[in-house]
């Protein structure tokens, strides 16, 4: 008998060990959610995942879930007088998708629509104005390739020819002096007015040959670049034409590839120019990556009060490093992550934060033996928390999401949030 009852003894001590061991970890378990602080938000209207705010990161979004999105921000900011530019690669199923989603006065300008021409409508100085800032946002440009191409613009209006990408990429740079002497000869120019082109013009090689070079780059890239030969000037669309228009519109550029470093210059400088003039204006980028990013990416984020949305399927693709993604995290208003992929997980969970997740081990000392009284149980138990900082968002977790599951962090609301986007 007193053998049983040293095993009931044992039993009692092991089942009470087991309760509180229970108990320990549900309370770890309950602190770790709380400080963690993930928010069901439930099912999440697509067209409503954009709006209201006015800088955003969108990862890994399926095609329909992105088009219903970017509708629902285009229409957001029609409402507001505003148009919307999206820069996408191989936008033509895109532009589809969001005239079909709803989003006002979608134009596309691709290959089969090559109507894209920033320099038209601009006066000699306002040409120069935005190629001097295009060249900004060039890594290596000369000093002097803004007043030479605002010469060379000049020399070229006077012979009655109205700038354009093509023309800068095909004129004669190196025979433009001769050109001034015909026009002195004719007087088209006077002599003061010569002098000075002359001066503008006259730069060290590698300055021309980079304006030559960086104008034959973009229509290279520029299967959207409109051809001055074969259409008036009235049919060319621009940035500015869209920014400015009464009638808010969705003007969707296929850049064709990320790549496209010299074009995109063009489409970035003239988005500066539009804030820097009060013009209001919404900016999509929807690219796998883009060349340049860093100079492209300031130049989007200084131009004050152009709302943006950075759209890509594959955060590790888009953003080199853990340091660029928190940079423009810290500049976005809302970062939207969908499912990402084994690399990209790691670098996307990284965003949203840690937090000190407690850990409970428990342990019971003493055993049990044969003695006088048969089974010998002691009572000797220890619990034992440990804190260790882990992220609120694990990369298996964002590997793990279903099709049209996201996390998403907003600036101003307090933790990371969780639902299901629906069509």
């Amino acid at each position: 008998m007193a053998s049983i009852l040293g095993v009931g003894t044992g039993l009692t001590v092991w089942a009470r060990d087991l309760v509180a061991r229970g108990s320990a970890l549900r309370k770890a378990r309950r602190q770790n959610d709380a400080a963690r602080g993930i928010v069901g938000y439930g099912e999440v209207p697509s067209e409503s995942l954009l709006v209201g705010s006015s800088r955003s990161i969108v990862l890994g979004a399926p095609d329909e879930t992105r088009a219903l999105a970017l509708s629902g921000l285009a229409r957001e900011s029609a409402a507001s007088g505003a148009s919307t530019v999206v820069i996408a690669e191989g936008a033509r199923v895109l532009a589809g998708d969001l005239a079909s989603a709803g989003c006002p006065g979608v134009r596309l300008l691709d290959s089969s629509r090559p109507l894209y021409e920033p320099l038209a409508r601009r006066s000699a100085d306002g040409v120069a104005e935005l190629l001097d800032e295009t060249f900004k946002l060039v890594p290596g440009a000369p000093q002097e390739a803004g007043a030479y191409v605002g010469a060379l613009v000049r020399v070229l209006g006077h012979r009655g020819l109205p700038a354009s990408v093509r023309l800068l990429a095909e004129c004669p740079h190196n025979r433009m002096h001769e050109v001034i002497v015909r026009l002195e000869l004719s007087g088209a120019v006077d002599a003061t007015e010569a002098a000075d082109l002359r001066a503008c013009l006259d730069v060290p090689a590698a300055c021309r040959s980079f304006v030559e070079g960086f104008f034959r780059e973009a229509v290279a890239e520029g299967a959207l670049l409109a051809d001055p030969l074969s259409m008036s000037v009235p049919s060319t669309v621009c940035v500015s034409d869209a920014a400015l228009s009464s009638v808010p519109e969705t003007l969707v550029l296929d850049v064709t590839s990320g790549q496209a470093r010299a074009l995109l210059a063009l489409v970035f400088a003239e988005t500066q120019l539009c804030a820097r003039r009060c013009a209001p204006l919404t900016v999509v980028v929807c690219a796998g990556s883009v060349d340049g990013w860093d100079t492209l990416a300031q130049a989007l984020r200084s131009a004050a009060g152009t709302s943006w949305a950075v759209v890509t399927s594959e955060a590790l693709e888009f953003f080199s490093s853990e340091d660029e993604l928190r940079r423009w995290v810290a500049s976005s208003s809302r970062v939207l992550c969908f499912a990402q992929g084994h690399a990209s997980s790691d670098l996307a969970s990284s965003v949203f934060g840690e937090y000190d997740k407690v850990d409970v081990s428990y342990t019971r000392s003493g055993g049990g033996g044969f003695g006088t009284f048969g089974v010998n149980y002691t009572d000797g138990r220890s619990t034992t928390r440990s804190i260790k900082r882990e992220r609120v968002v694990k990369p298996e977790e964002l590997r793990a999401l279903g099709r049209d599951e996201f996390f998403v962090l907003e600036a101003g609301q307090p933790g990371v949030g969780r639902g299901i986007a629906v069509r």
